[in-house]
Protein backbone atom coordinates (compact mmCIF):
# COMPACT_ATOMS: atom_id res chain seq x y z
CA UNK A 1 0.00 0.00 0.00
CA UNK A 2 3.01 2.25 1.06
CA UNK A 3 4.45 1.69 -2.00
CA UNK A 4 1.69 1.99 -4.43
CA UNK A 5 1.15 5.89 -2.73
CA UNK A 6 4.87 6.42 -3.10
CA UNK A 7 4.70 5.61 -6.64
CA UNK A 8 1.60 7.60 -7.76
CA UNK A 9 2.77 10.73 -5.07
CA UNK A 10 6.51 11.30 -6.71
CA UNK A 11 6.46 9.27 -10.03
CA UNK A 12 8.40 5.99 -9.20
CA UNK A 13 8.05 5.24 -12.79
CA UNK A 14 11.12 3.20 -13.28
CA UNK A 15 8.62 -0.40 -13.76
CA UNK A 16 6.39 1.20 -15.98
CA UNK A 17 6.26 1.41 -19.57
CA UNK A 18 6.63 5.15 -20.60
CA UNK A 19 3.78 4.92 -22.52
CA UNK A 20 1.37 4.00 -19.29
CA UNK A 21 3.29 6.83 -17.35
CA UNK A 22 0.29 9.76 -15.61
CA UNK A 23 0.57 13.61 -16.35
CA UNK A 24 2.90 14.59 -13.35
CA UNK A 25 0.74 15.31 -10.70
CA UNK A 26 3.52 18.20 -9.49
CA UNK A 27 3.41 19.62 -13.24
CA UNK A 28 -0.27 19.47 -13.31
CA UNK A 29 -1.23 21.30 -9.93
CA UNK A 30 1.61 24.20 -10.64
CA UNK A 31 -0.10 24.68 -13.99
CA UNK A 32 -3.73 25.06 -12.60
CA UNK A 33 -2.88 26.81 -9.24
CA UNK A 34 -0.93 29.31 -11.26
CA UNK A 35 -3.45 29.94 -13.88
CA UNK A 36 -6.03 30.45 -11.41
CA UNK A 37 -3.86 32.75 -8.91
CA UNK A 38 -2.23 34.52 -12.01
CA UNK A 39 -6.20 35.10 -13.17
CA UNK A 40 -7.76 36.24 -9.93
CA UNK A 41 -4.71 38.58 -9.62
CA UNK A 42 -4.64 40.68 -12.29
CA UNK A 43 -7.96 40.71 -12.90
CA UNK A 44 -9.18 42.04 -9.70
CA UNK A 45 -6.61 44.78 -9.87
CA UNK A 46 -7.07 46.14 -13.13
CA UNK A 47 -10.11 44.74 -15.68
CA UNK A 48 -8.52 45.86 -19.11
CA UNK A 49 -8.55 43.62 -22.42
CA UNK A 50 -4.20 43.40 -22.00
CA UNK A 51 -4.92 41.81 -19.02
CA UNK A 52 -7.59 39.69 -19.87
CA UNK A 53 -5.41 38.71 -23.11
CA UNK A 54 -2.51 37.78 -21.16
CA UNK A 55 -4.47 35.37 -19.37
CA UNK A 56 -5.93 33.61 -22.43
CA UNK A 57 -2.36 33.48 -23.33
CA UNK A 58 -1.11 31.96 -20.11
CA UNK A 59 -4.13 29.36 -20.47
CA UNK A 60 -3.32 28.68 -24.29
CA UNK A 61 0.74 28.38 -22.85
CA UNK A 62 -0.24 25.52 -20.65
CA UNK A 63 -2.55 23.88 -22.31
CA UNK A 64 0.20 23.62 -25.54
CA UNK A 65 2.26 21.96 -22.80
CA UNK A 66 -0.37 19.60 -22.17
CA UNK A 67 -1.47 18.64 -25.34
CA UNK A 68 2.69 18.31 -26.69
CA UNK A 69 4.07 15.50 -28.44
CA UNK A 70 4.61 12.44 -26.06
CA UNK A 71 1.96 13.88 -23.58
CA UNK A 72 -0.45 12.24 -21.33
CA UNK A 73 -3.30 13.55 -23.68
CA UNK A 74 -1.46 12.02 -26.59
CA UNK A 75 -1.26 9.16 -24.92
CA UNK A 76 -4.87 8.84 -24.31
CA UNK A 77 -4.23 8.25 -20.54
CA UNK A 78 -7.77 8.20 -18.91
CA UNK A 79 -7.22 11.01 -16.63
CA UNK A 80 -6.85 13.38 -19.37
CA UNK A 81 -10.61 13.15 -19.54
CA UNK A 82 -10.96 15.07 -16.33
CA UNK A 83 -8.10 17.35 -16.17
CA UNK A 84 -9.41 19.01 -19.59
CA UNK A 85 -12.85 20.26 -17.78
CA UNK A 86 -11.48 20.64 -14.59
CA UNK A 87 -8.93 23.41 -16.51
CA UNK A 88 -11.75 25.00 -18.12
CA UNK A 89 -13.72 25.44 -15.10
CA UNK A 90 -11.08 26.51 -12.77
CA UNK A 91 -9.88 29.10 -15.76
CA UNK A 92 -13.73 30.62 -15.73
CA UNK A 93 -14.10 30.30 -12.03
CA UNK A 94 -11.06 32.54 -11.65
CA UNK A 95 -12.27 35.22 -14.29
CA UNK A 96 -15.58 35.22 -11.92
CA UNK A 97 -14.10 35.59 -8.63
CA UNK A 98 -11.42 38.35 -10.28
CA UNK A 99 -14.09 40.41 -12.01
CA UNK A 100 -16.39 40.01 -8.69
CA UNK A 101 -13.55 41.39 -6.57
CA UNK A 102 -12.24 44.10 -8.74
CA UNK A 103 -16.18 45.00 -9.21
CA UNK A 104 -16.86 45.38 -5.40
CA UNK A 105 -13.44 46.16 -3.96
CA UNK A 106 -10.54 47.75 -6.06
CA UNK A 107 -12.48 49.60 -8.57
CA UNK A 108 -14.60 51.88 -5.84
CA UNK A 109 -11.14 52.49 -4.39
CA UNK A 110 -9.23 53.40 -7.36
CA UNK A 111 -11.95 55.30 -8.87
CA UNK A 112 -12.11 57.64 -5.34
CA UNK A 113 -8.43 57.79 -5.01
CA UNK A 114 -7.95 58.71 -8.85
CA UNK A 115 -10.41 61.87 -8.50
CA UNK A 116 -9.61 65.12 -7.93
CA UNK A 117 -9.90 66.05 -4.33
CA UNK A 118 -11.44 68.89 -3.06
CA UNK A 119 -11.42 71.41 -0.18
CA UNK A 120 -14.20 73.71 1.53
CA UNK A 121 -17.04 71.41 -1.14
CA UNK A 122 -20.09 73.92 -0.45
CA UNK A 123 -22.96 71.28 0.04
CA UNK A 124 -25.02 73.35 -1.99
CA UNK A 125 -22.50 72.98 -5.19
CA UNK A 126 -23.64 72.28 -8.65
CA UNK A 127 -23.05 68.93 -9.46
CA UNK A 128 -20.82 69.54 -12.56
CA UNK A 129 -18.44 71.47 -10.40
CA UNK A 130 -17.25 68.42 -8.44
CA UNK A 131 -18.35 65.66 -11.20
CA UNK A 132 -14.64 64.47 -11.21
CA UNK A 133 -14.61 64.64 -7.42
CA UNK A 134 -12.55 61.63 -5.26
CA UNK A 135 -12.18 62.89 -1.93
CA UNK A 136 -14.20 66.05 -1.08
CA UNK A 137 -13.37 68.06 2.21
CA UNK A 138 -17.31 69.90 2.80
CA UNK A 139 -16.86 73.42 3.95
CA UNK A 140 -18.08 74.19 7.94
CA UNK A 141 -21.87 74.91 7.08
CA UNK A 142 -22.29 71.43 5.64
CA UNK A 143 -23.88 68.49 8.06
CA UNK A 144 -25.78 65.00 7.06
CA UNK A 145 -29.16 65.63 8.14
CA UNK A 146 -30.08 62.25 8.79
CA UNK A 147 -33.69 63.20 10.02
CA UNK A 148 -34.67 62.79 6.10
CA UNK A 149 -32.82 59.96 5.54
CA UNK A 150 -34.20 56.80 3.75
CA UNK A 151 -33.72 52.59 3.42
CA UNK A 152 -35.11 51.32 0.46
CA UNK A 153 -35.28 47.66 1.19
CA UNK A 154 -34.50 45.31 -1.63
CA UNK A 155 -33.98 41.21 -1.80
CA UNK A 156 -30.31 41.60 -0.68
CA UNK A 157 -29.82 44.59 0.66
CA UNK A 158 -31.37 47.71 2.46
CA UNK A 159 -29.75 50.71 0.61
CA UNK A 160 -29.82 53.59 2.60
CA UNK A 161 -29.20 57.21 1.59
CA UNK A 162 -29.09 60.65 3.56
CA UNK A 163 -28.89 64.06 2.23
CA UNK A 164 -25.95 66.38 3.20
CA UNK A 165 -27.74 70.01 3.54
CA UNK A 166 -26.40 73.44 4.78
CA UNK A 167 -27.27 74.96 7.82
CA UNK A 168 -27.00 78.17 7.11
CA UNK A 169 -28.74 78.39 4.14
CA UNK A 170 -32.39 80.22 3.85
CA UNK A 171 -35.05 78.14 2.12
CA UNK A 172 -38.04 80.54 1.30
CA UNK A 173 -41.60 79.09 2.45
CA UNK A 174 -43.17 77.88 -0.88
CA UNK A 175 -40.15 76.97 -2.30
CA UNK A 176 -40.05 73.13 -2.48
CA UNK A 177 -36.32 73.26 -0.38
CA UNK A 178 -32.69 72.92 -0.52
CA UNK A 179 -31.52 71.26 -3.91
CA UNK A 180 -29.74 68.49 -2.76
CA UNK A 181 -26.24 67.42 -4.64
CA UNK A 182 -24.48 65.25 -2.20
CA UNK A 183 -25.82 61.94 -1.09
CA UNK A 184 -23.87 60.01 1.85
CA UNK A 185 -24.98 56.02 0.86
CA UNK A 186 -24.29 52.43 2.35
CA UNK A 187 -25.76 49.32 2.99
CA UNK A 188 -27.97 48.13 5.97
CA UNK A 189 -27.10 50.84 7.96
CA UNK A 190 -30.01 52.31 8.95
CA UNK A 191 -34.14 52.26 9.36
CA UNK A 192 -37.03 52.87 6.89
CA UNK A 193 -36.82 56.23 7.89
CA UNK A 194 -34.24 58.51 9.86
CA UNK A 195 -31.81 56.15 12.19
CA UNK A 196 -29.08 56.14 9.46
CA UNK A 197 -25.83 55.56 11.07
CA UNK A 198 -23.25 54.32 8.02
CA UNK A 199 -19.91 54.86 7.91
CA UNK A 200 -18.78 58.28 9.92
CA UNK A 201 -23.10 59.27 10.22
CA UNK A 202 -22.73 59.35 13.97
CA UNK A 203 -20.31 61.88 14.40
CA UNK A 204 -21.28 65.47 14.11
CA UNK A 205 -17.92 67.33 13.24
CA UNK A 206 -17.35 64.79 10.37
CA UNK A 207 -17.51 66.70 7.13
CA UNK A 208 -15.59 64.74 4.32
CA UNK A 209 -16.08 61.72 2.39
CA UNK A 210 -15.13 59.89 -0.97
CA UNK A 211 -17.79 59.59 -3.92
CA UNK A 212 -19.08 56.50 -4.83
CA UNK A 213 -19.32 56.00 -9.06
CA UNK A 214 -20.21 53.16 -11.00
CA UNK A 215 -17.40 51.36 -12.74
CA UNK A 216 -17.40 51.73 -16.80
CA UNK A 217 -18.49 48.07 -16.94
CA UNK A 218 -16.72 46.27 -20.24
CA UNK A 219 -18.68 43.11 -21.71
CA UNK A 220 -16.71 40.84 -19.35
CA UNK A 221 -17.80 42.96 -15.97
CA UNK A 222 -21.37 43.06 -17.44
CA UNK A 223 -21.31 39.02 -18.22
CA UNK A 224 -20.07 38.59 -14.57
CA UNK A 225 -22.03 41.28 -12.92
CA UNK A 226 -25.27 42.22 -14.46
CA UNK A 227 -26.07 44.89 -12.26
CA UNK A 228 -24.50 47.38 -9.63
CA UNK A 229 -25.72 49.37 -6.80
CA UNK A 230 -26.16 53.00 -8.27
CA UNK A 231 -30.31 52.10 -8.90
CA UNK A 232 -31.20 50.70 -5.85
CA UNK A 233 -29.78 53.83 -3.87
CA UNK A 234 -31.48 56.28 -6.75
CA UNK A 235 -34.18 54.66 -5.88
CA UNK A 236 -34.13 55.42 -1.94
CA UNK A 237 -33.17 59.07 -2.86
CA UNK A 238 -36.65 59.33 -4.96
CA UNK A 239 -38.73 57.87 -1.76
CA UNK A 240 -36.65 60.70 0.65
CA UNK A 241 -37.22 63.40 -2.11
CA UNK A 242 -40.48 62.84 -2.07
CA UNK A 243 -41.24 62.13 1.55
CA UNK A 244 -39.46 64.71 2.83
CA UNK A 245 -40.11 67.35 -0.32
CA UNK A 246 -36.00 67.89 -1.66
CA UNK A 247 -35.00 68.32 -4.95
CA UNK A 248 -32.19 67.89 -7.32
CA UNK A 249 -30.32 69.93 -9.98
CA UNK A 250 -30.18 66.78 -12.07
CA UNK A 251 -31.03 63.46 -10.62
CA UNK A 252 -29.01 61.59 -13.56
CA UNK A 253 -25.79 63.78 -12.13
CA UNK A 254 -26.66 62.97 -8.06
CA UNK A 255 -23.03 62.54 -6.42
CA UNK A 256 -23.20 59.52 -4.22
CA UNK A 257 -20.58 59.52 -1.06
CA UNK A 258 -19.10 57.83 1.55
CA UNK A 259 -19.55 59.80 4.66
CA UNK A 260 -16.10 58.96 6.69
CA UNK A 261 -13.78 61.13 9.24
CA UNK A 262 -10.91 59.99 7.17
CA UNK A 263 -11.57 58.88 3.67
CA UNK A 264 -7.61 58.00 3.10
CA UNK A 265 -8.16 55.42 5.60
CA UNK A 266 -11.18 54.16 4.47
CA UNK A 267 -9.95 53.83 0.92
CA UNK A 268 -6.99 52.03 3.14
CA UNK A 269 -8.90 49.27 4.36
CA UNK A 270 -10.90 48.68 0.69
CA UNK A 271 -7.46 47.97 -0.91
CA UNK A 272 -6.42 45.84 2.14
CA UNK A 273 -9.61 43.63 1.54
CA UNK A 274 -8.78 43.26 -2.14
CA UNK A 275 -5.77 41.54 -1.37
CA UNK A 276 -6.93 39.88 1.25
CA UNK A 277 -9.69 38.03 -1.34
CA UNK A 278 -7.61 37.50 -3.37
CA UNK A 279 -4.95 35.64 -1.29
CA UNK A 280 -7.78 33.92 0.20
CA UNK A 281 -9.15 33.05 -2.96
CA UNK A 282 -6.30 31.54 -3.95
CA UNK A 283 -5.33 29.83 -0.74
CA UNK A 284 -8.19 28.23 -1.01
CA UNK A 285 -8.47 27.06 -4.38
CA UNK A 286 -5.16 25.48 -4.11
CA UNK A 287 -6.08 23.29 -0.96
CA UNK A 288 -9.18 22.18 -2.93
CA UNK A 289 -7.58 21.16 -6.16
CA UNK A 290 -4.49 19.47 -4.59
CA UNK A 291 -7.01 16.93 -2.62
CA UNK A 292 -8.95 16.51 -5.75
CA UNK A 293 -6.18 15.86 -8.25
CA UNK A 294 -4.17 14.10 -6.08
CA UNK A 295 -7.43 11.88 -5.22
CA UNK A 296 -7.81 11.41 -9.05
CA UNK A 297 -4.22 10.73 -10.15
CA UNK A 298 -3.48 8.29 -7.36
CA UNK A 299 -6.74 6.34 -8.54
CA UNK A 300 -5.83 6.00 -12.03
CA UNK A 301 -1.97 5.28 -11.24
CA UNK A 302 -2.90 2.82 -9.06
CA UNK A 303 -5.51 1.28 -12.00
CA UNK A 304 -3.10 1.40 -14.64
CA UNK A 305 -0.27 0.09 -12.53
CA UNK A 306 -2.50 -2.72 -11.20
CA UNK A 307 -3.54 -3.54 -15.22
CA UNK A 308 0.20 -3.35 -16.25
CA UNK A 309 1.46 -5.91 -13.66
CA UNK A 310 -1.51 -7.86 -15.35
CA UNK A 311 -0.48 -7.89 -18.35
CA UNK A 312 3.33 -9.19 -17.42
CA UNK A 313 1.42 -12.59 -15.97
CA UNK A 314 -0.42 -15.10 -18.74
CA UNK A 315 -4.40 -14.83 -18.74
CA UNK A 316 -5.46 -18.22 -17.60
CA UNK A 317 -6.85 -20.10 -20.87
CA UNK A 318 -5.02 -17.76 -23.66
CA UNK A 319 -1.81 -18.08 -23.25
CA UNK A 320 -1.41 -14.45 -23.71
CA UNK A 321 -0.98 -11.42 -21.47
CA UNK A 322 -3.13 -8.39 -21.36
CA UNK A 323 -2.23 -6.02 -24.79
CA UNK A 324 -4.15 -2.81 -23.83
CA UNK A 325 -3.72 -1.71 -19.81
CA UNK A 326 -6.06 1.68 -20.89
CA UNK A 327 -8.91 -1.03 -21.38
CA UNK A 328 -9.82 1.43 -24.80
CA UNK A 329 -10.94 -1.58 -26.66
CA UNK A 330 -11.19 -4.31 -24.42
CA UNK A 331 -8.40 -6.80 -26.21
CA UNK A 332 -6.36 -9.61 -24.35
Amino acid sequence: MGSACSGALFGDDSRLNPKLRPPPLVGVLFSLITTFSFIVWILSFRMSPINLFLCAVLCVFFGAIAVSEGSAWERRYPSIVLLGPIAIVSALLAVYIGVKINVKFYSPYLLATEGREYSNVPPLARTAEFADGGILGFSDDATLDTSRSFGFKASDFTYCVAPVVSKTAEVHPTSAGQKITFWAVGKDCCGSRSDFDCDGAGDTEVRSAFTVRDVAFNWVQKLMVPRTSRPQYMKAVAAAKAIHNLQSENDEEIILLRWAADPHDTLKVWSNRTMIAVAVACILYSVSIIVIWTGIHMYFDKSIRTLAAMSDAIVPGTGRGLKNPFLVSGNV
